[in-house]
């Protein structure tokens, strides 16, 4: 398995699914966007596309010129049938690439929340009932045109879709681990605005470790959903 992983920062990490990818002795292709010399894989010879997050916005275009060529890219996966996941930004990524808007959400989420599935449709992902997960974020996309709902949380309504067999974008981060968390607070901690669905770095910490291996299994399921044979 040939897998292109698109990185915008460089305590952005795969985490969790890097784990899963070793499992299956995958080659790992990392873009690494904040470099000059960023090169994409050729299409042919790639098998699954994963988008991570960032602290940037998608619409930052002016600022970051390499998110024009990025969602450019994201259209081609999308026109090949490539299995695709985007994480946060780069589920944000996905949403934008296909003509969605991303905006601000009514409220900052950092830390652990409770998301809800929202479809128990036989086309699509089944995610539990209910589980809790990470987030940062502080925007939010519309959902893409065919688009089908996911997830939501209390006050973030599309916390996750699916397009077809082989797209998946989802606003929160099944692939943290503590470390990654604790890599954030210290590269990014100014994100951290009081609000009512914003934790302090100890509550994001604490039981961390736990929280992780419950959301392991259903990450991995996803991305044994995304790559099996049509």
């Amino acid at each position: 398995m040939n897998v292109a992983v698109l990185i915008h920062a460089p305590f952005e990490r795969l985490g969790q699914i890097r784990l899963w990818l070793e499992q299956r002795s995958a080659v790992i292709h990392e873009v690494l966007l904040y470099q000059q010399d960023a090169v994409y894989p050729p299409l042919e010879e790639t098998d699954l596309v994963i988008v991570l997050g960032g602290p940037m916005s998608v619409n930052e275009e002016d600022k970051y010129p390499w998110l024009v060529s990025e969602k450019a890219y994201i259209r081609e996966v999308v026109a090949a049938d490539i299995p695709l996941l985007g994480i946060c930004l780069g589920g944000q990524l996905i949403a934008t690439a296909l003509g969605s808007s991303v905006t601000l959400n009514p409220e900052t989420e950092i830390g652990w929340h409770q998301v809800e599935r929202t479809s128990n449709s036989a086309d699509v992902f089944q995610f539990p009932p209910s589980m809790e997960i990470f987030n940062w974020h502080g925007e939010t996309f519309e959902l893409p045109q065919g688009a089908v709902r996911l997830l939501r949380s209390r006050v973030c309504e599309n916390q996750g879709f699916q397009i077809g067999r082989r797209i998946i974008g989802l606003q929160c981060h099944p692939e943290v681990r503590a470390q990654e968390i604790q890599q954030w607070v210290d590269e990014i901690g100014g994100q951290m605005v009081e609000g009512d669905y914003v934790q302090s770095p100890s509550e994001m910490l604490d039981d961390a470790d736990r929280k992780v291996l419950t959301v392991r299994p259903v990450l991995f399921d996803l991305l044994a959903y995304l790559t099996a044979p049509a």
